[in-house]
């Protein structure tokens, strides 16, 4: 169980901390909380579903923080990877981590993890409907950013 959500739950961490060691502390909190979880899960869709909104929600407890709001950020922190990109994949990945919250998750569980709008709101606690404009409004910064360069 742990090597099956591992690596989704450290990439989501990444993206909300921009560190890999506090990604990683957080990606062994929420594993934990699989590990030590009763609830089993009759498809391995819904167990994704819960494994998500853990990490989510632990992400969110990590960000609201005492620690994190008093810490200085660290250069190294801000362009440290879990895994590193290929080369043309770096100045996106950097674009997606300098949008507002709400179009970043948007944007990450849509086109890095594959979930439909309706299951990315039910994660988010908002509509479909809210989830494609984030999605529509975080595409539109992502191509200021980037310049048109990606299409």
């Amino acid at each position: 169980m742990v090597e099956r959500w591992s690596d989704t739950v450290l990439r989501i961490a990444w993206t909300w901390t921009g560190s890999v060691h506090d990604a990683q502390d957080i990606c062994q909190t929420v594993l934990l909380k699989l590990l030590t979880s009763p609830r089993r899960f009759a498809e391995e869709r819904l167990e994704r579903a819960w494994v998500v909104r853990v990490a989510v929600n632990c992400c969110k407890d990590w960000k609201k923080s005492a620690w994190v709001r008093r810490r200085l950020p660290l250069e190294a922190a801000a362009h440290a990877a879990v895994h590193l990109p290929e080369p043309g994949e770096r100045p996106v990945l950097a674009a997606v981590q300098a949008l507002p919250e709400r179009y970043r998750q948007a944007v990450y569980l849509r086109y890095y993890e594959g979930y439909e709008p309706a299951e990315i709101g039910t994660l988010m606690g908002c509509t479909a409907s809210q989830v494609s404009t984030y999605l529509y409004r975080g595409k539109a910064k992502l191509r200021n950013m980037l310049g048109g360069a990606y299409g």
